[in-house]
Order: C-alpha cells, then structure tokens, then sequence
C-alpha cells in the first residue's frame, strides 16, 4: 500500500464515523471529522505527486493550485463550519451544509483519483 492509499483508507474511516455521528445527530463530531476527511483527501492526493505536508497552510495551497474554485471554497465552507459547530453543536442545519460540501469534495477526488470515497447514499 502506498502512502495516496493510506491517506484514503483514513479518509474512509473517518468518513465512515462522520456519516455515523451525523446519523446521530453528534454535530460537533460532524465539525472535527470534516475537517480531518478534507486534510486526509488533500494528503492522498498529493502523496500521489511525492508530496506530503505539515500544515493546514501547505495543504491549503496546495488545494488552491490544483483544484477549481468550486472544490476549495466548499473546502473553506467546511473549515469556516467547524467554530459553529464546535460552539454550537446543535446546529444540524450547519451540518447539512457540512455534509453536502464534504460530498461535493469526496466526488470530485474520487473522479481525480479514481477511487470510491463516499460510502453512503444516505448522508
């Protein structure tokens, strides 16, 4: 196993327990996984290129040199999630949001790395 296939194995295992917690209406689990599953992604892809990183910053730039618009602010849209939804856990409406741009990124890498992510239709 290389380590692209790593990171997207931990990416799945975080995901996995995100669309769990999401299930379960555990919001503030949902705001620290998001952000994990996006870094683990950024980390798969870019150790497809030799490249690793270790700070937000580096996989932040990296995302905004390799991925449209639409991909990095729905990624910026999960970041900027996480406060609200470490304060005010109980915000499912947040959530949502969370989970649908989660899903918008998880397509798109899986259509760049040609790998299934996402591994619910429920969530």
């Amino acid at each position: 196993m290389d380590d692209s296939d790593r990171h997207l194995e931990i990416a799945r295992e975080k995901l996995s327990a995100l669309q769990e917690a999401f299930g379960k209406h555990q919001h503030t689990v949902v705001g620290d996984l998001a952000i994990k599953v996006v870094e683990q992604l950024i980390e798969a892809d870019a150790a497809r290129q030799g490249m690793h990183f270790g700070a937000h910053q580096e996989r932040q730039a990296f995302a905004n040199r390799e991925y449209p618009p639409s991909i990095t602010i729905a990624m910026r849209r999960i970041w900027f999630a996480y406060g609200d939804l470490g304060y005010d856990g109980t915000n499912g409406h947040r959530a949502r949001l969370v989970m649908r741009h989660l899903r918008t990124v998880a397509q798109f890498l899986e259509k760049r790395l040609g790998k299934q992510i996402w591994n619910s239709v429920d969530s």
